[in-house]
Order: structure tokens, then sequence, then C-alpha cells
């Protein structure tokens, strides 16, 4: 359906950076939530004035804390006569549990889509897990809804790296599922993509092969993947590709989640430098979104 012209941007204290962006590029005022958490761990949000159409930016890793947060101001801005309202969740949370996989699990992603469907008339994201859901407005029922991705962002950086630094270049995929992503960041690069294969036996056991024939000896291996959370994907992929004989590793991710304990692991396994894009608040932040997601947002 045809969207009013949003009216302003709020963001959050840990959305900040994203949330300015996008107002910039959107020509729209920015105002931040205030939010304060008590010792109980119940949490306060306050935000002054009454919007019409507002776009809300927040990243929902760590989400549990911050989807009551959003709540309260989604609720508080219907209260005060706010008609559609936008919510810009770069990473969004609860996705990749779309089946009761053991019995009695709860699906966590029907519950979030009933959740966000509750609270906003508009939901978009960038490079949600959906393994088994074709569509994101399958998740979020009579809502409008875009699942966005950074891959033709990652790849013109690439390709401006590749550009600038010369030699051979190759993306490499972790796994079957960054398939996609790889193809289209390839693409979009002009470069080589391959896809290696992973083996998971826990949250951070994995074993990565490259694929049969791989040749990569001497060039730059661009590892690519949608999250980099505990790193230890990349890191499995890092030591295979190291020892089919790469000459220089780099990575990049739309989504980093990881602490400095994970980057020091990183490095150590010879990845010499992260990027990301800018949807989740992060010191690796190399490509801004604001652009991406102005499509999505009619403007």
């Amino acid at each position: 359906m045809p969207f009013t012209a949003p009216d302003l941007v709020i963001g959050f204290p840990d959305s900040e950076p994203a949330a300015a962006g996008l107002a910039r590029a959107m020509g729209l005022p920015l105002s931040l939530a205030a939010l304060h958490r008590f010792p109980d761990g119940e949490s306060l949000v306050r935000l002054e004035g009454a919007p019409r159409h507002p776009v809300i930016v927040r990243a929902l890793d760590r989400p549990n804390d911050k989807l009551v947060e959003l709540h309260f101001l989604a609720d508080a801005l219907r209260e005060r006569g706010a008609g559609a309202i936008t919510l810009v969740a770069p990473y969004l949370a609860y996705m990749r549990q779309d089946m009761e996989f053991r019995p009695g699990e709860v699906v966590s992603q029907r519950v979030m889509g009933r959740w966000l469907s509750g609270l906003v008339d508009r939901i978009v994201t960038v490079e949600p897990h959906l393994h088994r859901t074709d569509d994101l407005a399958h998740v979020f029922p009579g809502r409008e809804a875009h699942a966005l991705t950074a891959a033709p962002l990652i790849g013109a950086w690439a390709k401006a790296e590749a550009a600038r630094e010369g030699g051979d270049w190759i993306v490499l995929g972790p796994d079957e599922e960054s398939g996609p992503l790889v193809d289209s960041v390839a693409r979009a690069a002009g470069l080589t993509g391959l896809v290696a294969r992973k083996e998971r036996r826990g949250d951070r056991d994995v074993t990565v092969t490259l694929p049969d024939g791989a040749d990569i000896r001497g060039a730059t291996v661009l590892l690519v993947d949608d999250v980099i959370s505990s790193g230890g994907t990349m890191i499995d992929a890092a030591r295979a590709a190291t020892a089919a004989g790469a000459g220089r590793l780099l990575a990049a991710a739309t989504h980093a989640l990881y602490d400095e304990r994970a980057a020091d692991a990183m490095r150590a396994a010879g990845i010499a430098r992260v990027i990301s894009c800018d949807g989740v608040a992060h010191p690796s932040n190399a490509i801004p979104l604001a652009d991406l997601l102005l499509g999505a947002l009619g403007h």
C-alpha cells in the first residue's frame, strides 16, 4: 500500500549512527529516544513530540531488552496519534527458528511476526535468516515487509579495493547457506566466487573445506557471510584458505556482532581486516546502508 511520507527518524542510543545516516539521506529530522535501565532490569523510554509517520531505526541484535523497549515506544507513538509507523531493523532477530526442530520448541519466527505486526505497519530489514521462508511478507501478514540484500554494496567495496590494490581476488563463502550472498557479491565485484562446505557439530564447533579443484594460491581471498557472531566459521574458513595457499585474507559481513576476543582470534587466524555494514554499530563498520534503505522507504 502507498505510505504517507515519513516526517521523523527515531533512533535509540545504540542505533544513533545508522539512524543519523538514514535521517540525512531522507532529509528528515532525527530524534533520539532516551533510555534508562533500572537496577532490577526494567527499562524507561522517553521521547518528546508526536510524529505522524515516524521511522524507527534499531538493530535487533541482543534483542530481548530491545524488543520490550521498542514495544513501549511504538505503543506510545500510537497513543499520541501516529499513523503509519515504519521499523527499520537492519538486523532482525528470531528469524532462524522457523519450524519445530525438536518436540516442544517454540517457533520464534511466528511469534516475532505476530508481535511486530501488532506494533508497526512496515518492516525493513537486511539479510534476515530466512532459511525456509521465501518471502518476509509471510512472516508479517498484513504488513509491508522488505528483506534487502547488502551484496551489491559489499561487491562495490570489493571491486574498488581490488582495483586499488591489484592482484587476483576471490570471494569465498564458508558454507552452502552463504551461496546466494557470495554469488551476488562476486557478480557485483566482477570476481570469481567460491562456496566452501561446512560441517557443524555445535554453535562454536565447525569444520570448513574448500570445493574440490579450487585454486586460490597467492590470491587475496575475501571471506563473505551475512553475520559474524562468534567468528568461528570465519576462522575455520580462514584456516582452510590458508592451507590452500591463499596470499591474504579479508572478511566482510552484512552484520558484525562479534566482540574483541573474537576479533583477536580472527586476526590470529590470519584475517588481516574485517569490514561490515553499519546496520549494527561496530568498530568494523565501513559500508553505510542508508542509500540501500532509501529505496524500500520510497525515497
